[in-house]
């Protein structure tokens, strides 16, 4: 019988799967590219509760400051967000979606829905139930 490393096995999929959701977004969206579509996930994600600025992206994605700054940039440019000044501190911009962005946005949850029915075929719900259970034993396995 040959030797089974289910690590191995996760983290193909993993790659996989986030190579597949990179090829959906790079096909659907104009100008948004796949890094940039998880940025926006979180900002908007974020939602009103408090205000998201550059550097709250650059410890989310574990990204230098000018890596963030080029890709909040061109993000503008593109009219999916635009940085506003805070009133107690002017230097300091939040981040916020704007109506493009927030379609983008829908676009991609749609397109993960798509993406979650392809992964789910042909697996019963009684097997994907089972199966989540055992990814979160392996999840406080690791911990």
């Amino acid at each position: 019988m040959t030797e089974r490393h289910i690590g191995f096995e996760i983290r193909t999929l993993s790659n996989l799967i986030h190579r597949k959701i990179n090829q959906m977004v790079t096909e659907e969206e104009e100008a948004l590219t796949p890094h940039q579509a998880w940025v926006l996930n979180y900002l908007i994600r974020q939602g009103g509760d408090q205000d998201t600025i550059q550097r709250d992206v650059e410890k989310q994605f574990s990204i230098r400051r000018s890596t963030a700054s080029h890709m909040l940039q061109l993000m503008e440019r593109g009219g999916y967000i635009l940085r506003v000044s805070v009133p107690e501190d002017a230097r300091r911009k939040k981040l916020v979606p704007t109506q493009k962005g927030m379609d983008a946005y829908q676009r991609m949850v749609n397109r993960l829905g798509r993406f979650e029915s392809i992964l789910q075929n042909g697996i019963s719900e009684d097997e994907l139930q089972q199966f989540l259970r055992i990814l979160l034993i392996m999840e406080k396995n690791v911990m």
